[in-house]
């Protein structure tokens, strides 16, 4: 049985085929360019095992309303006083999100 990632592989290389023929180029050039975003997609479920089953919500973050200011991730150490809390840093570098950021809460 074949794959969902080796059949879009398969329709990009026909694609790429009918592209160096120079048949219907720009509009397979555009399909090829969303077969190949599709395919990168698929190596990131993969990689960050997201699939139907583990995705409990997918939220985008909101205009915050207060000018340039940026979404933080905090880790509240079991306490409800801010001052307690720890900014998130990875790889040393704080994370910032911004408005129109998605971030997806796994099951």
């Amino acid at each position: 049985m074949i794959t969902a990632r080796e059949f879009i592989t398969k329709e990009i290389d026909r694609l790429s085929s009918l592209i160096s023929n120079g048949i219907d180029k720009e509009s397979n050039l555009q399909l090829k360019k969303e077969l190949s975003d599709a395919i990168h997609l698929l190596e990131m479920f993969d990689y960050y095992q997201i699939s139907k089953k583990t995705i409990d919500m997918i939220l985008e973050l909101p205009d915050s309303r207060t000018g340039y200011s940026d979404y933080r991730i905090m880790n509240d150490c079991e306490s409800d006083d801010p001052a307690q809390w720890i900014e998130l840093k990875i790889n040393d570098k704080k994370i910032k999100l911004s408005e129109g950021d998605i971030i997806i809460k796994k099951k």
